[in-house]
């Protein structure tokens, strides 16, 4: 067995033991730390674990930070559902022998009347809601085709006079395999310990999230094509498979599709991107079903030696 398995067996293993301790499906708390972070992943239908080599990957899969060369910078923003927005910023830089980044979420939901115990129609106030992730992780090549990374995040939430304060790690390995172009990659997401929120119990969203990437690369295309999936496994519910695709003109120009099977309310993804000097700009459209609305999701990214 190669290393490569062993590592993914430890993984699984990993998960399947915190999975046990979770408790039944639906118990998972901090749930906003699976809302994604990136344009570019957004419209690949988030199936993004092998494909990650960006200053996002810090929240796809530590390891592929170590694929960043000399530094890199993402800044994301969202509007999502009924007003609610979520800020991203992540960096990655090589450093230490390998990759260092950093990376914060914020999700705000704006302003919310306010009531007591009393029924009544005059609401006491407002509050505004809110939850801020910060994570600092690290990665590097241990073989010139295997990398490895981690990752430590502090999580906060609030809500009107309540918080919550929990901690987690994030684990990922990346190996590119004999198989020209071809990526394999897992990652092992919010494995943490149990927070509380007044009187409730519960651990962070924990997922395992095993993934392919092909990388093709021909002259008739004028650029290449990435075609990508992944198979996750919340600590909470059903297992979910995310594909992708990513066609690159030219080093200039992105055009994104995605599908999303095994949820509720989302399915089909699509983005584009487009290359200015040391600047990408991306965006993502992610509709969603039932009425709710559509997703839309903005990223520039800094690459001083693109």
């Amino acid at each position: 067995m190669s290393r490569t398995t062993w590592l993914c067996a430890a993984l699984l293993i990993l998960t399947m033991t915190a999975g046990a301790a979770a408790g039944e499906p639906g118990t998972a708390g901090f749930l906003f730390l699976r809302l994604g972070n990136g344009a570019r992943a957004s419209g690949m239908g988030e199936a993004f674990t092998a494909v990650a080599d960006d200053a996002t990957s810090i929240y796809w899969n530590p390891a592929g930070m170590a694929a960043v060369e000399d530094l890199e910078l993402n800044v994301t923003h969202n509007e999502w559902l009924m007003d609610i927005r979520f800020e991203q910023a992540s960096v990655v830089a090589e450093m230490f022998g390998g990759a260092a980044g950093l990376s914060f979420t914020g999700v705000y939901y704006g302003a919310l009347d306010r009531y007591g115990e009393t029924p009544t129609l005059t609401p006491d106030g407002t509050f505004s809601p809110y939850d801020l992730t910060v994570s600092a992780g690290y990665a590097r090549d241990i073989l010139p085709n295997i990398a490895v990374g981690a990752a430590f995040k502090v999580i906060y939430e609030k809500i009107d006079f309540e918080s919550a304060t929990g901690y987690a790690v994030d684990i990922g390995v990346s190996h590119k395999s004999m198989i020209e172009g071809l990526t394999l990659a897992a990652s092992l997401l919010n494995l943490g310990p149990q927070a509380k929120f007044v009187e409730e119990r519960f651990y962070p969203p924990l997922q395992l999230r095993l993934g392919g990437a092909y990388l093709i690369e021909r002259p008739v295309l004028r650029g290449a094509l990435v075609l990508a999936g992944d198979a996750v496994f919340p600590n909470d519910n059903d297992v979910k498979v995310h594909t992708g695709l990513e066609y690159r003109y030219e080093r200039l120009l992105f055009l994104r599709l995605g599908y999303k099977s095994g949820y509720d309310v989302q399915g089909a993804t699509m983005g584009a991107g487009v290359v200015y000097r040391s600047l990408r700009f991306d965006y993502a459209w992610m509709p969603m079903d039932l009425d709710l609305g559509d997703s839309h999701r903005f990223s520039i990214s800094v690459f001083p030696s693109f």
